[in-house]
């Protein structure tokens, strides 16, 4: 490997503290991102900017930027404004990038969520936000969505995105028509692009649901637009809606660097994909680990045609040393390349680089960034010793939407994000990841906290207590598993009531796949504190090596 220290990364002994490349940003981040958005799009006029894969439709920059311009103007003409908030539960549409660039271009915050979300999550999110306006797709998610307005007396104006007109709601189309004034129309200017609220994306907790990240104007300019690499005319694509932050770093860094996406609402299946690879010839893609787990054990694979990909990202989760190699095996003629970041931060802190690979780790600082791992008494650590990963860069993300108290844990006084990950740091810059300090779970790379899962459990006539876990799998996604005790009397209570009720309880993605497992009693710290990471060992161990519990 060729010297990765002191030209790439760089590593200041006194502070303990690594750092990438010193870099500006390169478009100014001070300014409002839909202001940047349609001067690009104007730029690129003629270019193909998205073509639907389920229909065929192509759009151009003119016709985008034409788009978005139409819903601001019908939008502020319904009195809509910067005072009002936005949700957006949609999968990748024909208008889901237009209508996101309209809402930015009169300054409104936009909360993008999945469309899978049931009614419980929905409200959770709609309480958080308080919108004014909601875009969501038809079908089980305006149901839900409309059932969660109606729980939490949301008065709210819903817009379907697509499919036939429903009584009760008003639609994309309505905000279409022609303003003839599509000329003249400027985005509402930011007076402080790193303070405006631009996008909020969901980051779990482990005992509370979703948090909302505040991402600012500046921040979506700096970061989330330069995720990765990007060449003008490139195919790229991502299965994710832009609940993830690999959706929206897709549709922004796509758009700003001259791109064509390619978009879909169907959903993943490796057979699918390796059909969308070839048909588009794409250059660029983006999959958590699980989807990329499913790729290398799909048939055919071994006789598709991956000549085109230049950079295959898989983040999201732990990307395996035997996935990694499995995936660059098929990818000839481009590398297969691990970022590392969290939705915070808007961006990858690391990333790994073509021959700058170890086994387990994901990569060296990423310019702008600094990376420092600290001991339990914030202590910084040296090289070779582990601790908790601490990042700090420019223009990260404002704080938890009506969450002070997350916010002040999340970031400290000096500016630095926790990311309650353990790691360490090698010799040359490259950052191994050890293990979450955080107890959040991922499936299919949907983050969740534990307690809504121990409380449906706890409701269950029979049991006593419960600690839920998620026990990692190569494919990247994490199994829930329970340890439940028993009340005095119930020995009858087994997994099947338990099952049961979360099935009737919980979203497919929160479902207790890992197994239930019985015991006397939880371990607990003196104060009577669950040790969940003991629970998590423990359980590792049963499911591994064939240990009973006590």
């Amino acid at each position: 490997m060729r010297p990765l220290k002191d030209v790439f990364t760089f590593y200041d002994p006194e502070n303990k503290i690594w750092c990438g490349i010193p870099s500006a940003p390169p478009y100014n981040p001070d300014q409002n991102l839909a202001q940047l958005v349609l001067s690009i799009l104007d730029k690129n006029r003629q270019q193909v900017v998205q073509i639907n894969a389920d229909s065929d439709s192509e759009i151009t920059g003119a016709e985008l930027r034409l788009r978005a311009i139409k819903i601001a103007q019908n939008l502020s003409g319904r009195g809509f404004s910067q005072r009002d908030s936005c949700v957006m539960a949609v999968g990748n549409g024909d208008h889901t990038a237009p209508v996101l660039f309209a809402c930015l271009a009169l300054a409104i915050p936009v909360n993008t969520l999945d469309p899978s979300f049931d009614r419980e999550d929905l409200g959770h999110m709609l309480e958080t936000v308080r919108p004014r306006l909601i875009f969501c797709d038809t079908g089980k998610t305006l149901e839900e969505m409309k059932a969660a307005c109606r729980n939490m007396g949301s008065e709210a104006t819903i817009f379907q995105m697509d499919g036939d007109r429903i009584e009760g709601c008003s639609h994309v189309e309505d905000l279409l028509i022609s303003t003839g004034s599509e000329d003249t129309f400027r985005p509402v200017n930011v007076t402080d692009a790193s303070r405006q609220t631009a996008v909020m994306i969901c980051s779990s907790g482990t005992t509370s649901r979703s948090k909302v990240v505040c991402l600012s104007h500046a921040n979506c300019i700096r970061h989330v637009a330069n995720f990765f690499d990007c060449l003008h005319g490139e195919r790229i694509f991502a299965f994710s809606s832009l609940y993830w932050l690999s959706g929206l770093m897709i549709l922004l860094v796509g758009t700003l660097w001259g791109a064509t996406r390619i978009i879909t609402r169907r959903p993943f299946s490796p057979k699918f994909a390796l059909e969308l690879f070839q048909r588009y010839r794409l250059n660029m893609v983006c999959m958590p680990p699980s989807q990329a787990f499913a790729l290398i054990h799909e048939p055919g694979l071994e006789r598709a045609n991956l000549s085109s990909l230049r950079l295959f990202l898989c983040g999201g989760g732990q990307v395996t040393a035997h996935l990694k190699r499995s995936l660059q095996r098929y990818i000839t003629k481009g590398s297969v390349e691990i970022p590392y970041g969290l939705s915070e931060l808007g961006t990858a802190a690391t990333h790994t680089r073509g021959e700058f690979y170890r086994d387990g780790s994901v990569g060296y600082a990423r310019a702008g960034m600094e990376l420092k791992i600290v001991d339990d008494d914030g202590n910084s650590q040296d090289i070779g010793q582990q601790g908790e990963v601490l990042i700090r860069a420019r223009d990260i993300f404002k704080g938890y939407l009506g969450n002070k108290e997350a916010t002040e844990e999340m970031i400290d006084s000096e500016g630095w994000l926790h990311t309650g990950d353990i790691g360490r740091f090698d010799a040359d810059g490259l950052l191994y990841i050890v293990d979450r300090k955080k107890d959040i779970i991922k499936y299919n790379n949907f983050p969740f906290g534990p307690t809504e899962i121990e409380d449906i459990i706890q409701q269950v006539p029979g049991v006593n207590a419960a600690c839920v876990v998620g026990l990692p799998t190569e494919t990247g996604s994490d199994l829930v598993t329970a340890f439940v005790v028993r009340a005095e009397g119930y020995e009858t209570c087994d997994e099947n009531r338990i099952l049961e009720a979360a099935r009737r309880k919980l979203p497919d993605y929160k479902q207790i796949r890992g197994g239930i497992f019985f015991g006397e009693k939880l371990p607990m710290t003196p104060s009577g504190k669950v040790l969940r990471r003991n629970v998590k060992v423990l359980l590792s161990e049963i499911v591994n090596n064939g240990k009973t519990l006590k």
